[in-house]
């Protein structure tokens, strides 16, 4: 047995005591669990929209995909719809740029799922989870980025952070009046391991450095553990392992550092901001690895809420309407 599969091994089996401390006394971190049962019905995707402008297509990189929509809340000044200067500086001294702080609003920057390797910011789901967020109240940010096999492990995660440092430059925040000190991430499936993954290595970044840092996310359903473990356990497809593959840049797991390093619950630091994580009890993407990961958290002290839905909805399909307002309520008390 290799080094590496002896370290995750032992990891997992770290993380699985944890969780079973953590199951007996969750209020210890001041988190929780529940286990609810949801609507078949994706609440954003029901509701009409009034009021909400979308500006689409705003890039933030040079790469075709490197594009994003902005939803904005119905009370945006119509100078919102416009683009930021690309040259902004994008942190440091230029944090005390002159802001109107009664206008600035929190910002939630959403990541869209398709196993890494399709999927899209502006299909019917996404583009009505961006605009019920900005009927929310969030100025929300709903991001495109480069995709396997194309452009494997890390593309994505490389595009989902400098979306993110474009997010907090001073021209973008001026612009759709954001405050840089409530901003925060979604993302569903394998949005909500990009997601993830940016959170437990944020304290790693210049913008962290600057002040500038996520302060909520909210994950459902992102796969959390990429080794070849996650792979083994039944429920699994065999379509799906292919996919992970090929976003980790891997012909098979016996040499692929990749698969930690795409791995959140191997990054978790006492840094790493709140969480709130959806995951169904008998989806394809074993529940096992959302707990385990909660467990990690708690470990460090990280607050998280872990809801477990009964079914097989995954990803945003879980946002029935109580769902949906669980997500939103944690948002504004993470976001103010």
């Amino acid at each position: 047995m290799g080094t590496g599969r002896r370290t995750s091994l032992a990891v997992a089996g770290a993380l699985a005591t944890l969780l079973a401390l953590a199951a007996c006394n969750p209020g210890a971190t001041g988190d929780r669990n529940e286990v609810v049962t949801a609507d078949p019905v994706i609440y954003p995707l029901s509701l009409r929209y009034h009021g909400i402008d979308v500006v689409a297509d705003v890039p933030y990189g040079a790469d075709p995909l490197q594009r994003l929509d902005v939803c904005l809340p119905a009370d945006s000044d119509p100078a919102t719809t416009a683009t930021p200067e690309p040259t902004a500086t994008a942190t440091g001294d230029a944090r005390s740029l002159a802001q109107d702080s009664s206008r600035a609003r929190p910002a939630v920057l959403l990541v869209h799922g398709g196993s890494w390797s399709h999927g899209d910011k502006a299909t019917a789901a996404y583009r009505s989870v961006c605009r019920y967020l900005a009927s929310q109240g969030f100025v929300t940010f709903n991001v495109d980025y480069r995709l396997a096999p194309t452009d494997p492990f890390p593309a994505g995660y490389d595009d989902v952070r400098r979306a993110l440092d474009w997010v907090f430059r001073d021209a973008t925040l001026a612009t759709y009046d954001v405050d840089r000190d409530r901003v925060g991430v979604f993302g569903g499936s394998a949005g909500g391991n990009l997601v993830a993954l940016l959170a437990v290595t944020d304290h790693e970044s210049a913008a962290y450095a600057a002040g500038d840092r996520i302060r909520a996310v909210i994950d459902l359903s992102g796969p959390t553990d990429l080794t070849t473990r996650s792979t083994e356990e039944d429920g699994v497809s065999a379509s799906f392992q292919r996919k992970q593959l090929l976003y980790l840049g891997c012909r098979t797991y016996a040499a692929c550092p990749a698969a930690e390093q795409a791995s959140p619950t191997f990054h978790v630091t006492a840094d790493t901001p709140p969480f709130f994580i959806g995951h169904s009890t008998d989806e394809f993407i074993p529940l096992w690895e959302s707990q385990e990961f909660a467990a990690a958290l708690r470990a460090h002290d990280v607050p998280v809420t872990l809801v477990q839905v009964r079914g097989t909805a995954h990803s945003i399909a879980q946002l029935d309407e109580a769902m949906s307002k669980r997500v939103v309520a944690f948002l504004r008390a993470r976001l103010g």
